[in-house]
């Protein structure tokens, strides 16, 4: 018997590139509409007209609301790349654990706190609206919270392995300081709120968190 013939796959550049651009006007059309009308008064099919696509075509990409706004959460936390990079291994991440001085290592977390707290803010405030009343965006909220503090305990755990934890202080309760210091909520009330500006908060937190924490 002749060998079974393999079926070749099939590699379009075109529809590839398009389905990068129809993914893109999608999430562009969200961030808008959840920015101008928040989560909750916005539709799917609301998404799918600002973005000229079908409303199939956007369940078939991110297939429910919520999916569309962790994406989009993902993508203003990486500056508008979609490229699902985690947070820990984009080079301003790396930054703060390939410093040897622990000083430089929380300047660098205070400096990339200060870049995403800009980036995030106004879709951080629409997710903490909509978690209030919507149990999926609260769940959403927790999943975002769970890997936040699991990079704030990295930091952490970097500096106890250097020796340069205070005295005294175990990695729980530094992750735990380094947490609540270094949360959306500061940024909002100093900056949002309060009018300093993002190199003030920047400079605030970096003292701040070399104060608590360090040696």
């Amino acid at each position: 018997m002749p060998p079974p013939v393999k079926s070749r796959s099939y590699r379009s550049p075109l529809r590839e590139r398009r389905a990068q651009e129809t993914r893109a006007a999608i999430l562009d059309a969200a961030d808008r509409l959840f920015g101008a009308n928040g989560y909750l008064a916005t539709r799917l099919a609301d998404v799918a007209a600002e973005a000229n696509v079908s409303l199939a075509t956007v369940k078939l990409v991110f297939r429910t609301k919520t999916e569309l706004l962790l994406t989009l959460w993902h993508r203003t936390l990486a500056g508008g790349v979609d490229d699902q990079v985690p947070v820990a291994d984009r080079p301003w991440e790396r930054a703060i654990y390939e410093a040897s001085d622990p000083a430089v290592k929380l300047r660098q977390a205070a400096r990339n706190a200060t870049m995403m707290r800009q980036r995030i803010a106004k879709l951080y405030a629409v997710i903490e609206t909509a978690a209030a009343v919507d149990p999926s965006i609260a769940e959403l909220q927790s999943r975002m919270a769970g890997e936040f503090y699991a990079n704030q305990r990295a930091i952490i755990e970097d500096l106890h392995k250097g020796g340069h934890l205070r005295p005294g202080l175990t990695v729980a309760a530094a992750t735990d300081i380094m947490y609540t210091l270094n949360n959306g909520r500061g940024y909002l009330l100093l900056v949002h709120d309060r009018g300093w500006s993002p190199q003030r908060y920047e400079s605030w937190l970096a003292e701040l968190l070399q104060r608590e924490l360090l040696r």
